[in-house]
This record gives C-alpha cells, structure tokens and sequence, in this order.
C-alpha cells in the first residue's frame, strides 16, 4: 500500500478544496476534484525542518539565505538539466504574482501578449491588469493531441504582440511540449522581438514517458517561474522562485516587483521549498508512480464504461482535461449535472475561456479510492441521463 493511498484528512483545516464546497458548488457532500492542490502530507523531511524551525521560537524578520538559491540552482540543474546562474534567482510570493509582474514589466499599456487556450484563468487577469490586450492563440485539438497553431502565433507576432504567455506544462490539457515546438516558439518570438514569458509551476510533474524542456534551456532571454508549492503540496506556505538570466529583463522584473511594494519572504515556504528541493526527490518518484496509476485507473475506466468521455493525454501536471461534449449539454447545465446527479465537484471548462465550452478539469491528486467512487458515481448518472 502506498503511503498515497492514505492521503490527510483536510475537512476542519480551512481547507479551500474541502471546507468551501457549500460556498462553490452549492452542496457540502461531493467529491472535491477541483483547486489543483493534492491531498497528501508533505514529504516528511519538509515537515521535521518545519517542525524544528518553530521549536526555535522566534520568528522575526528573516533576511536572504544563500542556501535557498543554491537549493533553486541544484534543482533545475539535476532535475531539468538546466545551468540557471546564481544572480537570475529572484524569489516572490507565488507564480501569479510575477505573471503580473513580468508582463507589466516588459509591455506598455495598449500592447497585445499572446495567450494560448483554454489556459489558467489567471492568464486573461495578468494581461489585462498591465492595461495590455488578451491576443488569443488558441491550441488545436487534433487526432494527435493538443497542438500549437504556429500559424496563428506567427500572425499574432507579426500583427505587434509584445509577449506570449506560456503554459509549461499546459494547464489544463496536460500537454508537455516538446523541446522542438519551445525552438520554434522561441525562433518565433526572437525574430519579432516578442518577450517569452512562461509558467513552468507544473514542471516536476511529469507522467513515466515524458520530459519536460524547460524554456530556459532554450532561451536564456526567457523570464520562467517555478515552484516547489505544486510539486511538493506546499501551496499554502506562498514562496516560489523567479528564474531570469537576462539582466535587463530581470532589472525589469525587479523594478516593478519593488514598484508595487512587494517585499521579504515567507520563512516557512523558503525553508520548506529549500527542504523540498534538497531531500524530496524520492517522494516526487514515488508520487508521480502513484499519479501515473490513477491516471490509466481512469482513462480505462472512461474507455470501457463512460466511451462518451473523452480525457486528452496527460502528459504532466495531475490534472485530466476531460471533453464531455457528446454528452450533450450547455456549460451551466453540465455543471449542475455533475453536482447534482453525479455528487462531484470540478473545475469548469469555462475558467480557462471559451475554448473550454463542454470540457471539464479532473484533480487527481488524491488518493485513489477517491476517483474511483467519482468514476462510479459518473457512470451511474450518466446512465441515468
């Protein structure tokens, strides 16, 4: 038996996935299958460092500890096989915080920044609060998976967009790029002066079969942020690492981070992302076996019971990007069916755009008795249908 298999008990913690399902979904009782956090303890050398920093009692302000980007630099490099130099280590509170940052940094108000959907919601938000245009570049759905319209970019550079965002590995179609289609997007971007800016918040998370190329090890003028909260379920604890070789772009990056007063780091999530990326490798391998096994679970249970739904490839982060639109039925109305019929609680396809219409997101990232009553409970309503 897996340690995963036990998972945490979450309910009374002030847990979002759990304790706000009244607010979210209308009902207190479904199988929460939403916020992309997992519901697994730490590794156990995240928890004893934790531990015996608050038996140190005081917690004033803290100031740098080199060993933190030294812990930043070791991990991409063992990990990623990428060589990140010392000086382009910024740290900041979460990845979204410098999406914003980033874009406000290297655009000017008016300016289009591709954006490739259905992606994280977030994305729309971080172009539009820079005062800058969401460019869509939506991803094709074809035979072969999801794929870049390289076509549609290229129009989208030459037409004046400023930046791409970047979602690597996509949330939520679960695509893990290849090393040849980040060249090509970098190719593109470099001829048009375009800045690549890229959420690599799911790069540890990889299923047996493929790798992820972070973008730095294709463009060092790119701007890639990274954190140890989504691999290592540590989300809470706000802290992740801002990765920028290029000095002007980093100078960039840090005068509007400073301009909108975001200061300090958290203790807690510094030490516990330091702890994470210096002793959590043998939790992630054996985590990313566990996910691997409740992803085929289910793409075995949709193909032989519920063929109707279609879940594309998941190639990294846990989180299944399911196409409901055979079963017929308008977004809203999707949405209430698998609440009310079916018990279980989902992120919207919507959330990520239009392009999201009759699909929904699926966390896997529990223990697996779990997708397997929400698999059941799917077939019984949609039988029921």
């Amino acid at each position: 038996m897996s340690q995963f298999d036990e998972g945490v008990r979450r309910e009374g913690s002030a847990c979002l996935k759990w304790d706000e399902r009244k607010a979210v979904f209308g009902r207190g009782d479904v199988i929460p299958l939403w916020v992309a956090d997992m519901d697994f303890a730490a590794p156990e050398p995240v928890l004893k460092a934790l531990e015996a920093r608050v038996r140190h009692g005081a917690f004033g302000y803290s100031g740098s500890d080199p060993r933190d980007v030294d812990a930043v630099v070791g991990w991409m490099k063992r990990r990623h096989g990428v060589d990140v130099p010392r000086d382009a280590v910024l740290f900041s509170p979460g990845v979204v915080d410098s999406l914003r940052v980033a874009v406000a940094a290297v655009t000017k108000p008016g300016d289009s920044v591709v954006v490739q959907t259905p992606v994280y919601g977030p994305f729309y938000g971080a172009v539009e609060a820079a005062g800058c245009v969401v460019r869509r570049n939506p991803l094709l759905n074809t035979p072969d998976g999801w794929m870049m319209d390289f076509s549609d970019l290229e129009a989208a550079f030459r037409e004046g967009a400023r930046a791409i965002l970047l979602c690597s590995p996509h949330n939520p179609v679960g695509r893990v790029w290849t090393r040849a289609e980040l060249e090509r997007v970098s190719a593109l971007a470099r001829h048009w002066g375009a800045v690549i800016i890229v959420d690599e918040i799911h790069a540890d998370l990889e299923m047996p079969g493929f790798k992820n190329t972070s973008i730095l090890s294709v463009d060092p003028d790119a701007m890639a942020f990274v954190s140890a909260t989504k691999t290592f379920n540590l989300a809470a604890l706000r802290h992740s690492s801002a990765l920028i070789p290029n000095p002007d772009r980093r100078k960039a990056f840090q005068d509007e981070f400073n301009r909108r007063g975001i200061g300090g780091t958290n203790l807690f999530g510094a030490l516990a992302q330091r702890t994470a990326y210096n002793e959590g490798e043998p939790w992630l391998d054996e985590l990313l076996g566990y996910l691997d096994g409740t992803r085929r679970f289910v793409e075995g249970f949709l193909a032989q019971r519920l063929p109707m739904i279609r879940p594309s490839r998941l190639m990294g982060t846990y989180l299944m990007w399911l196409d409901m639109r055979a079963l017929k039925l308008g977004q809203d109305e999707l949405c209430r069916f698998l609440i009310e019929k079916a018990g279980l609680g989902m992120t919207n396809g919507a959330f990520f755009g239009p392009e999201g219409t009759g699909f929904m997101r699926l966390n896997i990232a529990t223990p697996r008795r779990y997708v397997e009553q929400a698999m059941e409970q799917l077939e019984k309503a949609v039988k029921a249908l």
